[in-house]
């Protein structure tokens, strides 16, 4: 009788901890600001997440992009950019994929497509600050609007309480100690809405 007590609460354990990682889809949304397992820490790790691709290009000076700029106001999250870079030496941001269509009129994540966002252009200004030179983890926690899927929110919930969640305790093994966490949970400063962002293409 002892033992399938045991077993019933183990089981019971296990669906409370994937109901509260499923209502974590995206940092920031109304899920997470129901809960206190999750501070909105987008920027913590974000490159674990969403590491390079082989096919990425080399990482730029965005203090250097001169191309046209275009400026785009964001009234949702997330926009619908699916994946920065940093810039070479860990400061500024890239878009490097954008989802690619608006599934229906108002999508949040059709935003940057509707807008005509293009991978490759670089994050200039954010509500009207330059961010050419701040720390990539920073302009994520700045922009709030990465979504993530179960397993990312329990990994940022493993991180609050205080559990790694990768055991070598290493950074992004691509961009090295890029993206690396330093800072403290929900100790970000989020830009509010709607966000004008200003891109510049590279040249």
């Amino acid at each position: 009788m002892a033992r399938r007590s045991s077993s019933l609460l183990s089981v019971v354990g296990l669906a409370g901890l994937a109901w509260n990682c499923f209502q974590v889809s995206f940092v920031g949304g109304p899920a997470a600001r129901r809960t206190a397992r999750v501070v909105r820490p987008v920027g913590v790790d974000y490159l674990l997440r969403n590491g390079p691709r082989n096919a990425d290009p080399p990482l730029i000076d965005p203090a250097a992009a001169n191309g046209p700029s275009h400026e785009v106001t964001y009234k949702k999250k997330p926009f619908g950019i699916a994946r920065y870079a940093p810039g070479k030496a860990g400061t500024g941001a890239v878009v490097m994929e954008v989802t690619p269509k608006s599934r229906y009129p108002g999508d949040p994540q059709g935003q940057a497509f509707v807008a005509g966002v293009q991978p490759g252009w670089v994050v200039k200004t954010v509500n009207g600050a330059d961010v050419t030179a701040v720390k990539f983890e920073d302009i994520m926690e700045s922009l709030d609007d990465e979504v993530l899927d179960p397993v990312a929110a329990l990994s940022l919930n493993m991180k609050e309480a205080g559990v790694s969640a990768n055991p070598d305790g290493a950074g992004s093994k691509s961009y090295g100690a890029v993206g690396k966490s330093t800072f403290k949970f929900g100790a970000g400063n989020h830009a509010e809405l709607p966000i004008t962002v200003q891109y510049v293409e590279q040249r």
